[in-house]
């Protein structure tokens, strides 16, 4: 219902009576209520002592992790606003690589704050342009009192202290030091200096069940979860020139079904012979180029697998797609879609191919290869479960690395940057004369929500946060440079110096933590009408459908 203007309020009806709608201080708390609930779902998770979710979908399939954004993408989420929450901690994922959780659990503080100042009758857009300034202001803070710039190659404690604060809420205290060895290791191998670009598609993640976190290795190389198709092909090459083929390396098959008659024997005998004609044709292709190794994508028939065994070459069929590509970045080969186009440009080059056993199965490891720019972690455990965490874990470590080698700034972390960005916006606000007092109290209101990490890291493993959080705002003093230098060390339950303890996050982290939080803040409370839209066309003809074949079907009842 609405009012046509200059009308003497007459009401005009503009959407029909079935559509819903929410407006004003209904829709506003009606949303910032969903992302708030959104929020409570992952702040058990955060820190080194938070909780796993278990998440089982309609097939009964189940997730078993406390990575924030794995928790995120499995929800099923039907409320507009709580979808916003889960896009905004995708995209901190996507750009920093950790802080998803940090990310939400803020973001939830300041809508609190925000539907607190919304009840004591300060205007939505006033909190929006004060959220954003005392943004701006944090941001500043943070990159120009509490962000160190490091030396990658003479800080490598540093770095890997940086992968083991991504692993901590993630895998066992006694398996932490070694991915991040792992996770260290792959990044440094991959990450261009020159550059000063770290490509994350250049490293490979495998997982094989079977023993224990700690048999799992970095190769720098590429790993091929495939094995060498003929027994008596050699199992290690040399000096590896290598060929990708996305061919079959056997007689095309037609792709009708037809029929075909042969009169006698001697025509079913010419027709064997050009099939074997051909194939020979294709493997004297490899054999001439001087071909070592063959990986294909499709492929390779019997009579090509002999003749390769014959002649010393080794071969994989049926390699996938991205590993394909994989080599071909590595070892400089062309992926080539036939044979004959096949030319000397086109052969890569391996120090070493070698088949190994890993558990159960046989893998192809591919090293010393012409561009030493990739490599491959296999993640060994006793379950799917445990290598599925285990993966997402070191993704998230080497994302974190990757951060700091292509920024080379790092920030507090254990929630030392929250406490002092509180701090100093406070301290902000009260001696800035250009702010109105309605803009001094959003602002401190901001300030308060930053908090908000550091409770959520005391109350996950049982800390008191009265206590906890009075010694950390009392340590973290503006005056005498303190600020910044306390966090609280949730694996040991208490207030430590985390410079010495070596609890820092990347400041790209920190600082997208700050801008995805805000921005969802912002977004939801600008937002004061919602209104359930017209079905699409897609889902109008799909019901319609859905309503012949039961009117059909009852229709066929009475026959």
């Amino acid at each position: 219902m609405a009012y046509a203007p200059g009308t003497a309020q007459i009401p005009v009806l503009i959407l029909k009576e079935d559509v819903r709608r929410e407006r004003g201080k209904r829709a506003l708390h009606a949303n910032i209520s969903a992302a708030r609930a959104i929020a409570e779902i992952v702040r058990s998770t955060l820190g080194p002592r938070g909780m796993n979710k278990m998440i089982v979908d309609t097939l009964g399939d189940i997730v078993i992790t406390n990575d924030g954004a794995t928790i995120l993408d499995e929800l099923d989420v039907a409320h507009p606003a709580a979808k916003l929450m889960v896009q905004a901690s995708k995209a901190q994922d996507n750009i920093a690589g950790d802080g998803t959780t940090s990310a939400a659990v803020l973001a939830g503080a300041l809508l609190s704050q925000a539907e607190k100042l919304l009840d004591e009758g300060i205007h939505p857009i006033l909190i929006v342009n004060a959220f954003k300034r005392a943004l701006e202001k944090a941001k500043e803070f943070l990159e120009t009192k509490l962000t160190k710039t490091i030396d990658i190659k003479k800080d490598v404690k540093l770095l890997k202290r940086v992968a083991i604060s991504a692993l901590n809420s993630k895998l066992p205290p006694e398996v932490r030091e070694y991915f991040a060895d792992l996770a260290y290791k792959a990044a440094t191998i991959v990450y261009d200096e020159e550059r000063n670009y770290l490509d994350m598609d250049l490293i490979s993640i495998i997982q094989k069940e079977g023993k224990s976190l700690t048999d799992s290795e970095c190769v720098a190389g590429v790993v091929i979860d495939k094995q060498v198709v003929h027994p008596e092909m050699p199992k290690i090459k040399r000096n590896a020139r290598i060929a990708l083929i996305n061919q079959n390396i056997e007689v095309e098959k037609a792709d009708v079904t037809s029929n075909v008659t042969l009169r006698g024997i001697e025509a079913l005998e010419t027709l064997k012979k050009k099939e074997k004609e051909e194939i020979e044709k294709m493997v004297k292709k490899l054999i001439d180029l001087g071909v070592d190794v063959v990986f294909c994508q499709r492929g390779i028939s019997d009579l090509a697998q002999d003749i390769m065994a014959k002649n010393g070459i080794m071969a994989a069929r049926r390699v996938r797609r991205s590993d394909m590509l994989l080599l071909s970045r590595a070892t400089g080969a062309k992926i080539v879609n036939n044979i004959e186009d096949l030319t000397e440009e086109d052969i890569g080059f391996a120090g070493i191919v070698e088949q190994k056993k890993v558990g159960e199965d046989k893998m192809i490891y591919v090293r010393e290869c012409k561009n030493p720019r990739a490599a491959t972690i296999v993640i060994r455990g006793a379950s799917k479960h445990v290598t599925d965490e285990a993966e997402r874990a070191i993704k998230d470590a080497i994302h974190v690395l990757k951060d700091v080698l292509e920024d080379k700034k790092v920030c507090p972390g254990a929630g030392a940057t929250e406490v002092a960005l509180h701090l100093m916006l406070k301290d902000w606000a009260d001696k800035d004369p250009s702010l109105s007092g309605k803009e001094k109290l959003v602002i401190k209101a901001y300030a308060d929500a930053l908090l908000e990490v550091p409770r959520a890291l005391i109350e996950n493993m049982g800390g008191d946060i009265i206590e906890l959080e009075a010694e950390l705002l009392k340590k973290n003093r503006l005056e005498g440079g303190e600020v910044g230098i306390w966090g609280f060390d949730a694996s040991e339950g208490k207030v430590v110096n985390i410079w010495e303890a070596g609890l820092i996050d990347p400041l790209r982290v920190k600082k997208y933590v700050l801008s995805t939080a805000t921005e969802a803040a912002i977004t939801i409370l600008r937002i004061d009408d919602v209104i359930a839209s017209k079905p699409k066309k897609e889902e109008k003809e799909k019901k319609k459908e859905e309503e012949e074949t039961s009117e059909s079907s009852i229709g066929s009842s009475f026959d």
